[in-house]
C-alpha cells in the first residue's frame, strides 16, 4: 500500500505539468527496440477492429486475473483509446509493487502515426510487427 501511497504524492503541479506520469507515442520506436513490455487494455471486441502485435492485450476488466503475464524488471507502457484505462492500470500496478509504469495518454490515433515504417525505421527495427522470440510477451515465447 506504500508503493501507491507515493504514487499519489509525486502527482503534483510538476508531474502533470511536465508529463511525468506518461511515455509520449514518439518514444514508441525506441520502446519496441529496447524491448519495453506494451500492454494494450482494450476491450476484446475494440481489438478485433485493430490490434497491435508487438502489444500484448490485457482487457483492463481482465488486470487482476493476469497479472502475471506482465514482468517487473521491464518499463512496463500501458495504453488504450485515451487515458481513463491506462490510468486506472497504472496506479492498480503501482499498488502491487510494479514501479517502471507509464502510460500513452493520447491513444491510438497517435500511436499509428509513429508505427509507420519511417519512425521505425529510423529507429533501426526491422520486423516490429512481428512477434519475436525472446520478447518476453509470453505470448510467443
Amino acid at each position: 500500500m506504500e508503493n501507491i501511497r507515493n504514487y499519489f504524492r509525486e502527482m503534483d503541479y510538476e508531474a502533470f505539468g511536465t508529463g511525468g506520469f506518461a511515455t509520449t507515442p514518439a518514444a514508441l520506436p525506441g520502446l519496441i527496440k529496447n524491448r519495453a513490455f506494451l500492454v494494450d487494455l482494450r476491450t476484446r471486441e475494440e481489438v478485433k477492429g485493430f490490434a497491435l502485435p508487438m502489444a500484448i492485450h490485457i482487457p483492463l476488466n481482465e488486470l487482476p486475473d493476469r497479472l502475471d503475464e506482465i514482468p517487473d524488471d521491464v518499463p512496463v507502457i500501458l495504453f488504450a483509446d485515451g487515458p481513463w484505462r491506462p490510468s486506472v492500470a497504472m496506479a492498480y500496478l503501482i499498488a502491487r509493487g510494479f514501479d517502471q509504469v507509464s502510460i500513452i495518454p493520447q491513444g491510438l490515433p497517435e500511436m499509428a502515426k509513429m508505427l509507420k515504417p519511417g519512425p521505425l525505421h529510423a529507429a533501426g527495427i526491422r520486423g516490429a510487427m512481428e512477434a519475436t522470440p525472446g520478447c518476453g510477451c509470453r505470448t510467443c515465447c
